[in-house]
C-alpha cells in the first residue's frame, strides 16, 4: 500500500498525502479498553525526514464522562491539539467496534486524517480528501490490492482457520492475474499504436515519392 506522499498530485489532497490514525490500530495497541487510560507516541516520516510526532491519549470511561481521544504534538510544522469523542457499536459477530465522531460532520468514522496545513484531525469526508486509489490506473490499484493481501497473509496467526487463509490466497492470486491481464492489454495497445504509426510513415514516404 502506498505510503505518505505516494499519491499523484492535484489540487485535492488524497489519503496518501495525510496523516492517518485508524481506530482499529489503536484497538490493536490496547488503547480502547473499557475503564482504561492509555498514552502512546506515534511518529511519521517521509524519505527519512520526520514530519510528525504526536502523543495519542485515550480515555475510555476513566477520567472523562465519555470516551475520547486527545491528540497533541507537531505535524507538518504546526502545533496539534485536538480532542475527539468516541462512540462504540456492537459488532455483528460479537464484541464491539469503536468509532470517532468527526468534528466537521458529526458522523462516525473509523479513520481520522490530517491534511497538510491543518491543525486538527477529522474524517476523510470531513476534510473532503480523495482516497489514493481513486487517482491510480488499474495496474497501480492492482498492485495496491496485492500489497494489502500480502500484508494480511503475513499477519495471520498460526491458528487462523484454513478456509480463511485459502480465501486470502485466492484473492491474492486473483489480483495478480488481474495485474498481468492489464499489463498484457497495455502492451497490445502499444503494439497497435506502433503499427499504426509505422503504416502512416510508409504512406507519407510513398506520397513523397
Amino acid at each position: 500500500m502506498g505510503g505518505f506522499g505516494s499519491g499523484r498530485r492535484s489540487n485535492r489532497w488524497t489519503t496518501d498525502d495525510c496523516l492517518r490514525i485508524s481506530l482499529s490500530h489503536l484497538k490493536g495497541l490496547g488503547m480502547l479498553k473499557r475503564h482504561c487510560f492509555s498514552r502512546r507516541e506515534l511518529n511519521w516520516s517521509n524519505d527519512g525526514q520526520a514530519i510528525a510526532r504526536l502523543t495519542i491519549v485515550t480515555d475510555i470511561e476513566c477520567r472523562e464522562p465519555s470516551p475520547c481521544v486527545k491528540i497533541t504534538g507537531r505535524a507538518f510544522g504546526r502545533d496539534i491539539d485536538c480532542l475527539l469523542w468516541l462512540d462504540c457499536m456492537p459488532a455483528p459477530f460479537g464484541g464491539e467496534r469503536w468509532y470517532a465522531l468527526c468534528p466537521r460532520t458529526g458522523r462516525r468514522c473509523a479513520t481520522l486524517v490530517l491534511p497538510m496545513g491543518k491543525t486538527h484531525f477529522a474524517s476523510v469526508r470531513g476534510w473532503n480528501v480523495a482516497y489514493g486509489s481513486q487517482r491510480e490506473c488499474p495496474i497501480h490499484r492492482g498492485h495496491r490490492a496485492i500489497d494489502k493481501a500480502q500484508k494480511r497473509l503475513r499477519g495471520l496467526s498460526k491458528y487462523t482457520r484454513t478456509p480463511t487463509r485459502e480465501r486470502l490466497v485466492d484473492r491474492l492470486i486473483e489480483r495478480q492475474v488481474f495485474v498481468e491481464e492489464q499489463i498484457d492489454r497495455l502492451m497490445q495497445m502499444v503494439f497497435r499504436c506502433d503499427a499504426a504509426a509505422g503504416t502512416r510513415r510508409c504512406d507519407i514516404s510513398e506520397t513523397g515519392d
